[in-house]
């Protein structure tokens, strides 16, 4: 049982690492794509970059609306243990009031957890919909360039 716990543990924290450098490569490329453009006239082949801008600003939407659901999932979860043990302001120690409130808290629990899972799985299809955005980008840039040479 403490190994599964371990386990459970050590995968959250993985998750959330990789959620949290998925939001500093998703930022880092915005300021790289304004860097790339900066002095440049706005074109109709920008438009790819623009998406890839667009994708990874909603990639970190996704992640840090993630890290919130996280949060309160993490929160609703010490509250149900509190309830369990009778340790809820509210509830006391009233057997019906446990039965009420913990199963409404693990109600909560399942859709904040649900809700995650989708911003999770949404970051990295953005993040990856931003790199293949931009280079196609840069692909369009480098052929409008031997165009003119």
């Amino acid at each position: 049982m403490k190994e599964q716990t371990e386990m459970r543990v050590q995968f959250r924290q993985q998750q959330e690492k990789f959620v949290y450098y998925l939001i500093a490569l998703s930022v880092t490329s915005i300021g790289f794509s304004v860097y790339k453009t900066i002095g440049l006239e706005l074109k109709f082949i920008q438009i790819p970059l623009g998406i890839a801008v667009l994708s990874w600003g909603l990639s970190i939407f996704c992640g840090l609306t993630f890290l919130k659901y996280l949060m309160s999932t993490l929160y609703s979860n010490i509250e149900y243990f509190n309830i369990l043990q009778g340790n809820n302001e509210e509830v006391g120690n009233n057997p019906k009031l446990i039965h009420a409130a913990s199963k409404g808290v693990h109600m909560a629990m399942s859709s904040n957890s649900k809700r995650a899972g989708y911003f999770f799985n949404w970051q990295h299809y953005l993040f990856y919909l931003g790199i293949i955005s931009f280079i196609i980008w840069h692909l369009l840039e480098m052929y409008s360039l031997t165009k003119v040479a």
